[in-house]
């Protein structure tokens, strides 16, 4: 059971802490003889994760959000952070459960194993550095003594940066593992997604709103979407961007098509840092 700190710079600090001792956790996997093949020593360092989040996450349902949602001007990031965590807390859970918690077969799936340690890993280490980076700050700003204008400041400043910044994605995929794991990646970078597994309301998606990039998933490719990716491109040129992922090493579209896109990302969701890093540089570009 997790006690209360109450001096708000010695609870960032403690939280910090813990987020160091995660990511130091992860390191050990990933630099041990096999890396995360080897089952036995990874899965030991992952219950050690487990224990460590459980505490973390405790400690700042009972002291962080409590504090940011009852302030309206902190309100509004809180309770998004907050959304993102329960969902990548499904992830998490779904993962621990299958090879933390129920390990008959785990050495028959030793590849699954690898590539869901890979997705929750990153997905951590994004939701980490976001939280050190704005939520973490605006505590300490809350809680510190400082005047109450300079809190505001600060959010408006934040909301100012999204708000210019903010892109708006359109997030295709028929797996729900990759569709709802890549599109929270995209929206933990600060980006306004919308996703969707159903190809044939793609189209219709793109038309009603203001969009920057669609991210089309190419794994099961058929010729409706050869000839959806070359429609959206002919149709906006250089307006709209478009990103093929596929969960094999290559496309599966027809040469044609392959050229309308963008950019193609081969296997994102075993190395989502590289995924959010290449979509940043497109948006931006």
């Amino acid at each position: 059971m997790s006690t209360e700190t109450r001096d708000p710079i010695e609870f960032i600090k403690l939280l910090k802490s813990q987020h160091k001792s995660i990511i130091s956790t992860v390191y050990e996997i990933d630099s041990q003889d096999g890396g995360a093949s080897n089952l036995k020593n990874s899965i030991d360092k992952l219950n050690r994760i487990t224990d460590l989040l459980f505490d973390h996450l405790e400690r700042e349902d009972k002291q962080l959000y409590p504090a940011l949602i009852t302030n309206e001007k902190t309100a509004g990031v809180a309770k998004k952070y907050y959304y993102d965590m329960e969902r990548l807390s499904c992830i998490a859970l779904d993962f621990f459960k299958r090879f933390c918690v129920n390990r008959e077969g785990l050495k028959i799936f030793a590849e699954d194993f690898v590539n869901s340690y890979l997705l929750f890993k990153g997905l951590l280490k994004v939701r980490i550095q976001r939280e050190e980076l704005e939520l973490y700050p605006a505590f300490v700003l809350l809680h510190s003594g400082v005047l109450y204008s300079d809190v505001v400041d600060f959010i408006q400043e934040e909301e100012a940066k999204k708000s210019e910044e903010s892109k708006r994605i359109i997030f295709y995929g028929e797996n729900p593992v990759n569709l709802e794991a890549l599109s929270l990646v995209l929206e933990m970078n600060g980006y306004s997604v919308e996703a969707t597994k159903h190809q044939n309301q793609l189209a219709s998606i793109i038309d009603s709103r203001d969009t920057d990039l669609v991210v089309i998933d190419t794994t099961n490719t058929n010729k409706e979407l050869n000839n959806l990716i070359r429609s959206i491109k002919e149709q906006y040129q250089d307006k709209i961007k478009i990103v093929g992922f596929s969960s094999n090493l290559v496309s599966g579209l027809e040469d044609n098509t392959q050229k309308k896109l963008d950019d193609f990302i081969s296997r994102p969701a075993l190395n989502v840092e590289e995924f959010s890093r290449r979509i940043k540089e497109l948006l931006h570009a």
